[in-house]
Protein backbone atom coordinates (compact mmCIF):
# COMPACT_ATOMS: atom_id res chain seq x y z
CA UNK A 1 0.00 0.00 0.00
CA UNK A 2 1.59 3.30 -1.04
CA UNK A 3 0.89 6.40 0.96
CA UNK A 4 1.80 9.85 -0.29
CA UNK A 5 2.41 12.51 2.30
CA UNK A 6 2.88 16.17 1.44
CA UNK A 7 4.93 18.25 3.84
CA UNK A 8 5.56 21.83 2.76
CA UNK A 9 6.67 21.43 -0.87
CA UNK A 10 8.39 18.05 -0.54
CA UNK A 11 6.53 14.88 -1.47
CA UNK A 12 7.29 11.59 0.31
CA UNK A 13 6.19 8.16 -0.76
CA UNK A 14 6.28 5.40 1.82
CA UNK A 15 5.68 1.77 0.95
CA UNK A 16 4.07 -0.10 3.84
CA UNK A 17 3.86 -3.85 3.93
CA UNK A 18 5.05 -6.54 6.27
CA UNK A 19 8.57 -5.69 5.14
CA UNK A 20 8.85 -2.11 6.42
CA UNK A 21 11.77 -0.61 4.53
CA UNK A 22 11.86 3.06 3.64
CA UNK A 23 14.14 6.03 4.03
CA UNK A 24 13.54 9.53 5.20
CA UNK A 25 15.59 11.84 3.01
CA UNK A 26 13.72 15.10 3.07
CA UNK A 27 13.86 18.68 4.25
CA UNK A 28 11.94 20.16 7.14
CA UNK A 29 11.12 23.85 7.28
CA UNK A 30 10.85 25.36 10.72
CA UNK A 31 9.34 28.73 11.61
CA UNK A 32 10.07 30.30 14.93
CA UNK A 33 8.09 32.79 16.98
CA UNK A 34 10.98 35.21 16.68
CA UNK A 35 10.64 35.22 12.89
CA UNK A 36 13.71 33.11 12.05
CA UNK A 37 13.28 30.34 9.50
CA UNK A 38 15.45 27.20 9.38
CA UNK A 39 15.61 24.31 6.94
CA UNK A 40 17.59 21.15 7.59
CA UNK A 41 17.71 17.84 5.82
CA UNK A 42 16.62 14.74 7.68
CA UNK A 43 18.65 11.79 6.41
CA UNK A 44 19.27 8.36 7.84
CA UNK A 45 21.39 5.43 6.77
CA UNK A 46 18.80 2.99 5.38
CA UNK A 47 20.86 -0.03 6.47
CA UNK A 48 20.99 1.22 10.08
CA UNK A 49 17.29 2.03 10.14
CA UNK A 50 16.55 -1.45 8.78
CA UNK A 51 18.62 -2.98 11.62
CA UNK A 52 16.65 -0.98 14.19
CA UNK A 53 13.31 -1.91 12.62
CA UNK A 54 14.33 -5.58 12.54
CA UNK A 55 15.36 -5.37 16.20
CA UNK A 56 12.00 -3.85 17.13
CA UNK A 57 10.22 -6.58 15.17
CA UNK A 58 12.07 -9.24 17.16
CA UNK A 59 11.20 -7.39 20.37
CA UNK A 60 7.53 -7.35 19.40
CA UNK A 61 7.70 -11.12 18.90
CA UNK A 62 9.43 -11.51 22.26
CA UNK A 63 6.72 -9.41 23.92
CA UNK A 64 3.96 -11.48 22.29
CA UNK A 65 5.53 -14.73 23.51
CA UNK A 66 5.92 -13.24 27.00
CA UNK A 67 2.25 -12.23 26.99
CA UNK A 68 1.40 -15.82 26.04
CA UNK A 69 3.53 -17.08 28.95
CA UNK A 70 1.44 -14.97 31.32
CA UNK A 71 -1.84 -16.07 29.78
CA UNK A 72 -0.73 -19.70 29.97
CA UNK A 73 -0.12 -19.34 33.71
CA UNK A 74 3.65 -19.74 33.62
CA UNK A 75 5.74 -18.79 36.61
CA UNK A 76 5.60 -15.04 37.28
CA UNK A 77 9.34 -14.93 37.99
CA UNK A 78 10.01 -16.31 34.50
CA UNK A 79 7.67 -13.73 32.98
CA UNK A 80 9.40 -10.92 34.88
CA UNK A 81 12.79 -12.11 33.61
CA UNK A 82 11.45 -11.96 30.06
CA UNK A 83 10.02 -8.48 30.65
CA UNK A 84 13.43 -7.32 31.90
CA UNK A 85 15.01 -8.68 28.71
CA UNK A 86 12.40 -6.87 26.62
CA UNK A 87 13.14 -3.58 28.42
CA UNK A 88 16.80 -4.08 27.53
CA UNK A 89 15.93 -4.73 23.89
CA UNK A 90 13.82 -1.56 23.70
CA UNK A 91 16.60 0.46 25.34
CA UNK A 92 19.14 -0.94 22.87
CA UNK A 93 16.91 0.01 19.93
CA UNK A 94 16.58 3.50 21.38
CA UNK A 95 20.34 3.82 21.80
CA UNK A 96 20.90 2.66 18.21
CA UNK A 97 18.39 5.22 16.93
CA UNK A 98 19.98 7.93 19.05
CA UNK A 99 23.42 7.16 17.60
CA UNK A 100 22.01 7.12 14.07
CA UNK A 101 20.23 10.44 14.62
CA UNK A 102 23.31 12.07 16.14
CA UNK A 103 25.58 10.90 13.31
CA UNK A 104 23.32 12.25 10.59
CA UNK A 105 20.50 14.60 11.52
CA UNK A 106 22.07 16.42 14.44
CA UNK A 107 25.43 16.84 12.70
CA UNK A 108 23.53 18.44 9.81
CA UNK A 109 21.41 20.57 12.14
CA UNK A 110 24.50 21.89 13.94
CA UNK A 111 26.22 22.62 10.63
CA UNK A 112 23.12 24.54 9.53
CA UNK A 113 22.79 26.29 12.92
CA UNK A 114 19.34 24.77 13.50
CA UNK A 115 19.03 25.22 17.26
CA UNK A 116 15.41 24.02 17.23
CA UNK A 117 16.42 20.55 15.98
CA UNK A 118 19.13 20.31 18.66
CA UNK A 119 16.69 21.45 21.38
CA UNK A 120 14.11 18.91 20.21
CA UNK A 121 16.72 16.15 20.36
CA UNK A 122 17.76 17.19 23.87
CA UNK A 123 14.15 16.95 25.04
CA UNK A 124 13.80 13.52 23.43
CA UNK A 125 17.00 12.33 25.15
CA UNK A 126 15.69 13.54 28.50
CA UNK A 127 12.45 11.59 27.98
CA UNK A 128 14.29 8.48 26.79
CA UNK A 129 16.65 8.50 29.78
CA UNK A 130 13.86 8.59 32.40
Amino acid sequence: MAKTVKENTTEHIHEHSEHHDHTHDHDHDHSHDHGAHHTHSHTHDPAEIKKIVNSLSRTIGHLESTKKMLLDGQDCADVLIQLAAIKGEVNNAGKALLKEHLEHCIVEAVAEDDKEAVDKMNKAIDMFMK
